[in-house]
């Protein structure tokens, strides 16, 4: 950041998998996005869109085919501080396109508000 002070920051991250989901994603597996402040401290979070079913004799965890992430927070930085916008997959094997279909993108913004 050019100058120490309070910012705004705001994403909306569309993706869609690659190929079919084809395995129940395990109870520790949560791919998300975050802001990194200085490239180490996830400062905002937003987990993906999880589908959870549980019938008679069947449980079934999966990320949704397409979906929107969204992150929005308030952070106190200092001038010369960083910030990313990460993917972690956490586990995920299935690939994505960032981006969504249809050209729907990925949108983020930060504003300094004092």
């Amino acid at each position: 950041m050019p100058v120490t002070g309070k910012y705004s920051f705001a994403a909306t991250l569309n993706y869609s998998t690659l190929a079919a989901i084809t395995l129940s994603l395990g109870s520790g597996i949560n791919p998300a996005f975050y802001i990194r402040q200085n490239s180490s401290n996830n400062v905002i979070g937003g987990l993906f869109p999880l589908l959870n079913v549980s019938l008679t004799l069947l449980t079934f965890r999966a990320i949704l085919g397409n979906g929107t992430v969204t992150l929005a927070g308030d952070l106190l930085l200092n001038a010369g501080d960083t910030i990313d916008l990460y993917y972690e997959a956490n586990g995920l094997t299935v690939g994505l396109n960032l981006g969504g279909v249809n050209s729907a993108g990925m949108v983020w913004s930060c504003h300094r508000i004092s």
